[in-house]
């Protein structure tokens, strides 16, 4: 455990949840953030006993749900800005009509794809809470996304552990 210093295993079930989090709570720049990496390496250090893969687990699903609420909640409450953002365009411009036009086209099912795709992961919620989509829906299409992406990404990182250093 010396290896991770003072933070130990807190710190790191701390970014496997904080990570996630973040990068579906905050639009656009929630892109630069490496939450499915966090998740993944809290699977590689479990696998090496600096963490528990239940802990990880939980982390990692925690951080992804509270990374949509939060997500969903900005976008609730700021429509009208997400909104014209969307009609100003900009870099993400092109990111946001698409994943606008997916809601639209699949809304539950967006949900769903949003979290296992690294960009929608961040635009999905906001864009959720900015058009208004039934909370109801949303939460059980997050809850559905939350508990498959959290254990395979988990998963992937304990089952290539082994071949980290540890």
């Amino acid at each position: 455990m010396e290896y991770f210093g003072m933070w130990g295993s807190a710190g790191i079930l701390l970014a496997v949840l904080l990570l996630p989090a973040l990068e579906a709570a905050v639009p656009v720049v929630g892109a630069l953030l490496p939450g499915q990496t966090a998740v993944m390496a809290g699977g590689v250090l479990a696998s090496h006993g600096h963490v528990s893969v239940l802990a990880a687990l939980l982390a990692a699903l925690g951080g992804a749900l509270l990374g949509n609420l939060a997500g969903y909640a900005v976008g609730r409450h700021r429509h009208r800005l997400v909104l014209a953002s969307l009609r100003r365009g900009g870099r993400f411009g092109g990111h946001m009509e698409r994943a606008l036009a997916l809601i639209e086209r699949r809304g539950g099912w967006a949900v769903f794809a949003g979290r296992f795709t690294a960009v929608l992961r961040t635009l999905v919620p906001t864009l959720c809470g900015a058009l208004r989509m039934p909370l109801r829906p949303y939460l059980l299409w997050t809850l559905v996304s939350s508990a498959l992406w959290a254990p395979a990404f988990v998963l992937i990182g304990y089952v290539a552990g082994p071949a980290a250093p540890g």
